[in-house]
């Protein structure tokens, strides 16, 4: 029952009922010893007095056993007395319990008065007002404590609504661009009856192209809401996966005129072979890709400890901004939409490899190359 109750209500009942207890006890105990002090009273009064004799002495002589036992027989002012101490110590237990709990009842209404403010702001937060946050009372107790907190959830329930209409635009703007491209060809295709095999062959180039395209980019979609499984766990050494990455990607690299170094030692992992060479494989393509001419695309693998490995993927491309660093893990982010479009890049790669690095217990980040350039830093636990 008391847990369907308000706070301040539940705080009153409690206290009262602690009230109740102390001051029943109390009373008890005060009725009996004010009985016990009122008989030692009575027996004091009604002891007999020595015999005294014609010269003013006590004969000497003691009491016989039969005066010696008195029992004392209280008079009626002293019984009225005992009643008028009882009648009396029960009032006012009555009153110090109705005293403290109305009491009790005001105070806890003062000290949860910042809460049933911060009630009143919680109830007009919705999904179009995230971004406000709540005032923090300047009691540093808990309740302040509380709205630092909630205010943290609803920045962060915020950013993610945010990115989540970034991406429902963005994904609607890819998939949208290859259809548009498709639809203007038909229609023009249409216009006319008849046809050369040289059009013909324009028109299923674009077709094909744009296919391509959408197929590439739902794929991608699906591969980060697939992420869960993460295929067969087995053991891996780097040195073979990057090995592999440079030997697939050195055509790339000659027709950008970019040099791949690798200095990798004989570390393992355990882990999806497929999702971490798909991961490393976008951060060496995305190096080469956006890289100067004449430039390098470094691999350094290095056990850090017992548990740890290292991995550095550096070039000395055309950077990045700091101001675009916290958001190119973001699905659809592109840091130069010009010139990411005309690598053919819809935004997805980075978070993706992200995701698989997350899926592996590892942590990415990126930092600048010294000499110009980015460099990716992954960080996995065996």
């Amino acid at each position: 029952m008391l847990k369907k109750m308000p706070i301040r209500l539940r705080l009153t009942v409690m206290t009262v009922a602690l009230l109740t207890v102390c001051c029943v006890g109390l009373t008890l105990v005060l009725n009996l010893s004010a009985d016990t002090m009122a008989a030692r009273i009575d027996a004091a009064l009604v002891l007999p007095a020595k015999e005294v004799g014609d010269d003013g002495q006590g004969d000497g002589n003691p009491p016989s056993p039969s005066s010696s036992i008195i029992t004392p027989v209280p008079s009626d002012d002293s019984q009225q007395a005992r009643m008028d101490f009882r009648m009396n110590s029960i009032i006012y237990m009555i009153l110090v319990i109705v005293g403290g709990g109305f009491l009790t009842y005001y105070i806890s209404g003062k000290a949860l008065k910042p809460l049933h403010t911060l009630n009143g702001q919680v109830k007009n937060i919705n999904v179009h007002n995230l971004s406000e946050t709540l005032s923090v009372p300047p009691t540093k107790d808990e309740i302040a404590e509380l709205t630092v907190t909630f205010n943290e959830m609803t920045d962060k329930l915020d950013n993610a609504f945010m990115m989540q209409g970034r991406f429902s635009a963005s994904a609607a703007h890819e998939l949208r661009t290859p259809l548009a491209v498709l639809q203007t060809k038909i229609d023009v295709f249409k216009k006319r009856k008849d046809h050369t095999n040289e059009e013909y062959d324009a028109l299923i180039s674009v077709i094909e192209k744009q296919t391509h395209r959408l197929r590439g980019l739902v794929g991608n979609l699906l591969d980060m809401t697939n992420m869960d499984d993460n295929g067969e766990q087995s053991s891996i050494c780097l040195k073979d996966v990057f090995e592999d990455i440079t030997s697939e990607l050195s055509h790339i690299a000659k027709d950008k005129n970019v040099a791949l170094i690798l200095d990798c030692d004989n570390s393992t992992v355990t882990g999806s072979t497929d999702l971490l060479y798909r991961a490393f494989y976008n951060l060496v393509e995305n190096g080469i890709k956006y890289n100067i001419d004449g430039g390098t695309v470094k691999v350094i693998v290095n056990r850090l400890c017992k548990e740890q490995v290292s991995i550095k993927i550096i070039d000395t491309g055309i950077g990045i901004p700091e101001i675009n660093k916290k958001h190119i893990f973001e699905p659809f982010y592109r840091v130069d939409k010009s010139r990411s479009r005309q690598l053919a890049g819809a935004g997805l790669g980075l978070s993706i490899v992200e995701s698989i690095i997350k899926k592996h217990n590892g942590m990415l980040t990126v930092t600048d190359n010294e000499v110009g350039g980015t460099c990716f830093n992954v960080i996995l636990t065996i």
